[in-house]
This record gives structure tokens, C-alpha cells and sequence, in this order.
């Protein structure tokens, strides 16, 4: 209680050199000279009253500043020494921001960037985006290029003797002589889709010869979607049902042309965000050779590791795409196995 009472002690004894005088009616003036203070109210005890709350907040003011007023200090004394000490420890303390506001702000947690983004990041330039077609071609080419895909195997003669007469510019003929029922029945009723949609502009199946007979359109947006346009829309439907049945946050996009860092033009087929995570697909119906040293390289532009970079290739067997992904550090894949390969990615490197 000694502390308490040398405070006291000290604000009455100040207050009491204090002087007050009367200005005129109803103004009283209160000061203390040596401490600079001075009041002004409309009585004596109002005066005294409001120089005792500015004596107050003087000397608080000088604890806060490490000072002991005139009349405080006392040395020799060590409890009212160890009493100011705590005291301006106090005030030291209280001016100083707490922990938590000397702690820098917490950036706000930044969702998982887009595909753009990602590629931006890269420093690499998107000069041209997939244009949207009309939602009715859209489904049309969608389902052409699910048929083809899910019924390759019972197609494949059908389709390389299209894809040989659209360098020609030619009719086509194929013998289903020798064919099961299987793949007549999906070869005529390709044909026939493909007929429908004006993709091929002249068809005829002689029954009693198991031959067809067609010539494809000479349009350029037919050509690039018979010639492998379609294998890259497979590959990303197929992509975007499986993300969607396992309520994966999934964006996949077809035919990105860009500018990689050091100026060369590329077009990527198919990328895939899921969550946080990015994946590239190329899709090739024919030569890739030439092709995938290059895809191996550009595989270290995007960051990504070889289970994260597919080579989708039309009819691969699989030993030799097994193969070919231990030589090139690509994960070679066919147009039967591709999905069930992503899915073992996802699922073994799930963080």
C-alpha cells in the first residue's frame, strides 16, 4: 500500500502550491506554474476539481514516458523504486502492439489457379483459346467421337481407309467381305452418322457385296476433325464424365495454341486442372515419332512429370507403350486405356 500512498501524498502536496483566482464573474482560474498546468471553470471547486484531473493525467502521462515528476523521485527508496519500475513497465507494454498485431496479416489462401493462370505462370503466352462452336455442333461431333473411340477396334479398317482418301480428296472403297457382324454394323451405322451430318458427302453399302462406298467432305473444320480432331475431343469428354462422377473441381480444355518461353508455337490438345493439380494430353491418330522427343521436352516447360504428361496413341499395343514411356519418360497410353491410367495417377499420388 506504500506505493499508493507516495502518489497520494505526491498529488496533494502539488495541489497544494497550486493557486486559484477569480477572473470576473463565474471564472475561476486553477494553475500550477511549475508543472505548466492551468484550468479554467465556473466556480472554485469546479476549478479545483478539473486541475486535479489534468495534475492526474500529467503524471500519467509521464509514467508512460519512463519520467518521474519532481517530488517522485526517490532512489534510496528501493520499494517506491521497484513500484515505478513496474509502472512504466506497465505503460512500456501497453503502448506496444500485442503478438498478434505485430504479426503480419495472413495473405488470404488463393483457390487453385485456372488453366490460364497456370500456363501465364509458366511464362507461357495463350495467343489463341478454343473457340466455342454452337451447342448443337458441339454435341453432334461429341457424339461422332464417342462412337469412333468407344468402337475403335470394330472401326479401325474403316477408319484408315477414310483418313487415306482425305489426302486424296477421293471416293473410298472397303470390303467388309471378311468382316464380323460387329464391325459391319458399326461401320454402316458410322457411315451413316457420318452421311446424316453431311461429313461425308456421298455413302452407299452394296449388302449383298459387304462393300461401302463414301467420300468425305473437302471442309476444312471436317478434314481436322476426321484427321484426329475427334480423338482429342474423346479424350477430353471422356476426362470430364469421369471428373464429374467422382465430384472432382475439374477444368479440361481442347486446343490451346500458345507461345512458349523461348517463342515457339505450340498447340497443347487437351490440359486438365483437378483441385490443384495440372495434366497434359497430346492425342495422335498416326505418325508420332518425329513428334515425341519433342513432347518429351516440352513436358519440362510445363513442370510436369511424366505421370502427369499422357501420349495418347490411336490403336498402341500395350507392351509397346509401355515401352515407349520408359524410353521417353511419357506415360504412353491408347484410346482403351487412357482413362484407367489417370485414374491410377490420381489416386496414387492423391496428396
Amino acid at each position: 500500500m506504500e506505493p499508493v500512498g507516495v502518489l497520494t501524498r505526491y498529488l496533494s502536496a502539488t495541489l497544494a502550491r497550486a493557486r486559484y483566482d477569480l477572473l470576473g464573474p463565474g471564472r475561476y482560474v486553477g494553475e500550477i506554474p511549475e508543472l505548466g498546468l492551468k484550468v479554467e471553470a465556473e466556480h472554485l471547486e469546479a476549478a479545483r476539481a478539473a486541475l486535479q484531473e489534468a495534475l492526474e493525467a500529467h503524471l500519467l502521462e509521464a509514467l508512460r514516458q519512463g519520467v518521474l515528476p519532481p517530488g517522485l523521485e526517490a532512489p534510496e527508496d528501493p520499494v517506491r523504486a521497484r513500484f515505478f519500475a513496474l509502472a512504466q513497465e506497465m505503460w512500456r507494454l501497453l503502448r506496444e502492439p500485442s503478438l498478434e498485431e505485430k504479426r503480419p496479416p495472413e495473405k488470404p489462401k488463393k483457390g487453385p489457379g485456372s488453366l490460364e493462370e497456370w500456363l501465364s505462370g509458366l511464362g507461357i503466352q495463350v495467343v489463341r483459346r478454343p473457340e466455342a462452336q454452337e451447342e448443337e455442333k458441339e454435341k453432334v461431333l461429341t457424339r461422332l467421337a464417342l462412337f469412333l473411340g468407344d468402337r475403335y477396334p470394330s472401326l479401325e479398317k474403316l477408319y484408315e481407309r477414310l483418313k487415306q482418301s482425305l489426302s486424296t480428296k477421293r471416293q473410298f472403297e472397303l470390303s467388309l467381305a471378311e468382316a464380323s457382324q460387329e464391325e459391319i454394323a458399326n461401320s454402316t451405322q458410322f457411315c451413316t452418322l457420318l452421311k446424316q451430318y453431311a461429313l461425308l458427302t456421298s455413302y452407299h453399302y452394296k449388302s449383298e457385296e459387304r462393300r461401302i462406298r463414301a467420300k468425305a467432305s473437302t471442309e476444312g473444320w471436317v478434314q481436322n476433325f476426321l484427321t484426329g480432331g475427334w480423338l482429342e475431343r474423346y479424350v477430353a469428354e471422356k476426362l470430364k464424365k469421369f471428373l464429374r462422377s467422382k465430384n472432382l473441381p475439374h477444368e479440361v480444355a481442347v486446343g490451346y495454341q500458345v507461345t512458349l518461353p523461348g517463342g515457339e508455337a505450340m498447340e497443347l490438345d487437351v490440359l486438365v486442372r483437378v483441385g490443384e493439380r495440372f495434366f497434359w494430353f497430346e492425342a495422335k491418330t498416326g505418325e508420332f515419332q518425329a513428334h515425341i522427343a519433342k513432347y518429351a521436352a516440352l513436358k519440362k516447360t510445363l513442370g510436369l512429370s511424366g505421370r502427369e504428361s499422357f501420349l495418347v496413341l490411336l490403336g498402341m499395343e500395350k507392351t509397346r507403350a509401355k515401352e515407349l514411356s520408359a524410353l521417353h519418360g511419357l506415360t504412353v497410353v491408347n484410346q482403351a486405356n487412357f482413362l484407367e491410367a489417370f485414374q491410377e495417377v490420381l489416386e496414387k499420388d492423391a496428396p
